[in-house]
């Protein structure tokens, strides 16, 4: 559904050799595959589910969005792929870290060519780090102007070393990477909604949130922010003076609509600096943008499966959220076979299997 293409490899096809995509998630707890058969259905792009998996990581293996320990995490895929007998080997990746920056640009219209040759300079006043030292992109957003001959777009701009890093990692397992996209707009795919006329899609994980509001499927800001699922954890770990696996167990069985007074009281303290982010975000794009009604926020990721964190997020923030099926746009996702998987499917995976289908 998102309405932008994604950052090319270029030297293996997006689509194995049997019709499936595999998009590929790496978090901080965990790696997650899922694979995707692209088609069409009433003239529009349309994708079924075939096979979803998940090998857990330990901690320190991936910080941030930054791979730390490469051999730990090639293993880990070598395993994965091993133990779920997935036959595809070509997968999208998606990569996620706060340097990762995604602002609106317009730019003259020029062929792809001149266009790589160009941004660079288009970019030197917008992205704080050295050229040389980020991958650069433009996602062209409608047609060219007819009088300028001006395109509006996106810059995508992501430092260079971290992804280069992931991907040798993929590849020794094996795999190849046919293409890099950005986790929050795999997130913004599986699960946003463009029928809505402004959403905001956040994407709550271990280390790191993903902030996403578009515009009928549109992206108008992405945000990715140090903060998570972790960080509650720690709250109840300190407070309560117990282990982080003790911690992460209290957190998981009584959540935010519990009855444990002092367990709640941990997690809306530990909430707060999220929230604050949410704000923020929404308040900018709505300085931006005419202060345009958001109609809802939708939430996935790991962090999203804390008990009653939609109704305290909706309540802090003064708006309606809810955690959304990362299925709801796959056209088989009532099968059996995907109702049955032993894992449920990350939106970040489901959504950038789905690119193949845009």
């Amino acid at each position: 559904m998102t309405k932008h293409r994604q950052i090319g490899i270029g030297h293996v096809g997006v689509v194995n050799t049997d019709g499936h995509a595999i998009g590929l998630d790496i978090g901080a707890n965990a790696v997650r595959a899922a694979i995707l058969a692209p088609g069409t259905m009433d003239g529009r792009p349309s994708v079924t589910i075939h096979g979803v998996g998940e090998m857990a990581l330990p901690p320190g293996v991936v910080v941030n969005g930054v791979v730390q320990e490469p051999a730990t995490l090639t293993a880990a895929l070598k395993q994965l792929w091993a133990e779920e007998k997935f036959a595809c080997r070509n997968v999208i990746l998606g990569i996620a870290n706060q340097q990762v920056l995604v602002r609106d640009l317009t730019i003259p219209n020029l062929t792809p060519e001149r266009r790589a040759k160009a941004l660079p300079y288009q970019a030197k006043d917008i992205v704080a780090l050295p050229i040389d030292q980020v991958i650069l992109d433009f996602c062209q957003l409608g047609q060219p102007d007819p009088e300028t001959d001006m395109v509006r777009g996106l810059l995508l701009a992501t430092p260079r070393d971290p992804v280069v890093a992931a991907v040798n990692v993929v590849e020794r397992a094996g795999l190849q990477v046919a293409r890099v996209d950005l986790a929050a707009f795999g997130s913004l795919r599986s699960i946003g909604d463009e029928n809505l006329a402004v959403e905001a899609v956040v994407d709550i994980g271990a280390h790191l949130t993903t902030i996403v509001i578009h515009d009928h499927g549109v992206p108008k800001l992405v945000r990715t922010v140090a903060r998570g699922g972790n960080e509650l954890t720690e709250q109840i770990a300190d407070r309560m003076s117990l282990s982080v696996p003790e911690a992460e167990q209290t957190k998981r069985e009584v959540g935010l609509d519990g009855d444990h007074a002092e367990v709640r009281q941990a997690l809306l303290q530990g909430l707060r600096p999220l929230v604050a982010e949410i704000r923020t975000s929404i308040g900018y794009f709505r300085s931006t943008n005419d202060n345009p009604i958001i109609e809802r926020i939708s939430l996935t990721g790991g962090g999203s499966g804390l008990r009653g964190i939609a109704a305290a997020l909706g309540d802090q923030i003064g708006l309606g959220a809810r955690v959304v099926d990362p299925l709801q746009h796959v056209r088989n996702r009532h099968t059996k076979e995907a109702t049955e998987a032993r894992y449920l499917p990350s939106a970040v995976s489901v959504g950038l299997a789905m690119g193949a289908a845009a």
